[in-house]
């Protein structure tokens, strides 16, 4: 079952649009039980930014491991740009960009090293993966950085490597596995104007968060994947209608009352009353 709350306008407008990833019936099981994904229907449409939202444990990597070809479903279908990705793994991937959650880099190797390995590694030839290393490093904002390695980066630079890894080849599909995990906030926010780039360059982009705020910000729609399933599907404001209560916080800002002479007293490094005793010059010597 497909669950979207949308109106019957805007259902129509999707049916008009190219899908990048369709995905019907996805079920997986592992070995030991778990059932990591229960009968997820979901459409990716080409050109927009599609986050799967959901705590840890939801399942959201075992879908992108399985979008990616890493691991076979149990059952249902996914379809790349109508390509079977278990039928034709190497065309797929060939469509397709991937930033893992968990990658390492070669911490011996400079930035461009990397892009020009990665490139060859793609398929390209020397000219091309050269002529795409010049390209991608100043696009990104690694010029200062090319000639550095890796180990020598910040972890905000090193997801902007992965990115240029995934850009490689001028794939057409980006997914992103939680692209900002252990970051800090300043680099968050440089990976998030990384992507708003990405879109506007005309990529898909398949990214999933455990982060609120960035699912609203980065995202044209948001699928909220809980316990296997996807529980929700649609816009921002499509999944503030589907939430039968909403709460409005009110916050009244008083002024603060100018603290009074009485509060300080007379004392002459100025500390309350009840903080004297805590005042340096009353330490033991």
């Amino acid at each position: 079952m497909r669950i979207e709350r949308r109106g019957t306008g805007a259902f129509m407008n999707d049916r008009q649009r190219k899908t990048a990833i369709s995905i019907r019936g996805l079920i997986k099981h592992y070995p030991d039980g778990t059932v990591a994904n229960r009968g997820i229907d979901l459409d990716v449409f080409e050109g927009e930014v599609l986050s799967i939202l959901g705590p840890n444990g939801a399942g959201k990597t075992t879908l992108v491991r399985q979008i990616t070809t890493e691991l076979n479903p149990t059952s249902g279908s996914i379809k790349i740009k109508d390509v079977d990705p278990f039928l034709e793994p190497l065309k797929v991937k060939q469509l397709m960009g991937v930033i893992p959650q968990e990658g390492a880099l070669f911490s011996h190797l400079t930035i461009q090293e990397h892009l020009y390995f990665f490139g060859r590694l793609k398929g390209l030839t020397k000219g091309s993966a050269r002529a795409q290393v010049e390209r991608l490093i100043p696009l990104l904002s690694l010029e200062e950085y090319r000639g550095k390695k890796i180990k020598n980066l910040s972890g905000g630079t090193q997801k902007r490597v992965f990115i240029a890894l995934a850009l490689l080849g001028d794939s057409p599909i980006l997914v992103l596995d939680e692209p900002t995990a252990g970051l800090d906030p300043a680099a968050r926010r440089d990976v998030w104007d990384l992507i708003r780039a990405v879109k506007r360059w005309g990529r898909t982009v398949n990214l999933t968060t455990h982060y609120l705020e960035e699912a609203e910000l980065l995202s044209d729609r948001i699928g909220i994947l809980q316990g296997g399933e996807l529980k929700r599907l649609g816009t921002l404001d499509d999944l503030y209608r589907s939430v039968p209560k909403t709460y409005r916080l009110v916050y009244n800002k008083r002024r603060r009352k100018p603290a009074s002479k009485r509060d300080y007293g007379s004392h002459e490094h100025g500390y309350p009353r009840d903080l004297r005793k805590r005042c340096p010059c009353r330490e033991p010597r």
